[in-house]
């Protein structure tokens, strides 16, 4: 809250209401699941759009693209070196992980000194089926696909 006060001046109770339900949901929410889950008063869709994108802005959260048309957003917990994480989400029920790891940092270096990029970022999230997916799909189920991503640009 502190961070959020000194950058954009103002904590209202619906903005500090927004930021906690996001902080107790533990996962990329979209809109929908924030408002269901904010528990002081009421908070309607169009306020925690505008507290997104605020504090978006501000660096507070991160914007999630899981390829289905659906924002979701997570609490920005980065560290001031550059780590992140990615997801690995099941295509059947949508249970979100959290990965940890990122073996692209050397990656993001060599396209650095090749190409002459500077400040190079990326985004990368995995799609697969959880085991416990796995164990209620009949044989004869076909497995959905991974949500269609949308060209560069579009």
């Amino acid at each position: 809250m502190e961070r959020l006060r000194s950058q954009a001046g103002r904590v209202t109770r619906s903005r500090r209401g927004v930021l906690e339900a996001l902080a107790r949901l533990r996962r990329p929410s979209t809109p929908r699941q924030i408002v269901d889950a904010v528990t002081e008063g009421s908070c309607d869709l169009a306020t925690v759009y505008r507290s997104m994108a605020l504090f978006e802005k501000l660096g507070l959260v991160h914007r999630i693209d899981l390829g289905d048309g659906l924002a979701r957003f997570e609490i920005a917990d980065d560290d001031p070196h550059g780590h992140h994480h990615h997801h690995l989400v099941c295509r059947e029920c949508e249970r979100i992980i959290q990965l940890d790891d990122c073996i692209l940092a050397e990656m993001e270096t060599r396209l650095s000194r090749h190409y002459g990029f500077h400040e190079i970022t990326h985004r990368l999230e995995f799609f697969g089926v959880c085991p416990d997916c796995q164990r209620v799909r009949s044989p004869g189920d076909r497995p959905k696909k991974t949500p269609a991503r949308k060209p560069h640009g579009s």
